[in-house]
């Protein structure tokens, strides 16, 4: 199994998910985050440069097939000759388990689509009738 890590321009947010979706890869972590490149903080005009605003995504797949679709997915739709397009890796994950089913690795991976799993009930509460601290 392999976590798949990309940090790429918030505009090209969509395209990517659009594309994982098409290529069924689903369970997917997006977090804004901000940063900057191998440029360092002071450009080559020896101006400072403000931390930019991008997304990273993180993903889990179960093998190396998929975690090449993955990355061509990010690739073909973050790819920009200009600077700051982003960058991606990935890390060999150890174990996996779905916390509500307690599957585990592959099986944690694949879709709830055509599975028979019982959604567990939950009682839905509001602060009305939730009390404060």
């Amino acid at each position: 199994m392999y976590m798949v890590m990309a940090v790429v321009n918030t505009y090209n947010l969509k395209s990517i998910l659009e594309d994982l979706f098409a290529n069924n890869i689903e369970g997917i972590t997006v977090s804004d985050v901000i940063g900057k490149g191998s440029f360092g903080l002071i450009e080559a005009d020896n101006q400072p440069t403000d931390l930019a605003a991008k997304v990273k995504l993180e993903i889990v797949v179960s093998d190396v097939e998929h975690r090449d679709i993955v990355m061509e997915c990010i690739r073909s739709n973050a790819h920009d000759l200009g600077r700051g397009a982003g960058k991606m890796w990935w890390l060999e994950v150890g174990g996996v388990e779905r916390i509500r089913t307690g599957e585990k690795d592959a099986e944690a991976l694949t879709t709830q689509i055509n599975k028979k799993i019982s959604n567990v009930p939950m009682a839905i509460t509001t602060q009305i009738d939730t009390p404060c601290s």
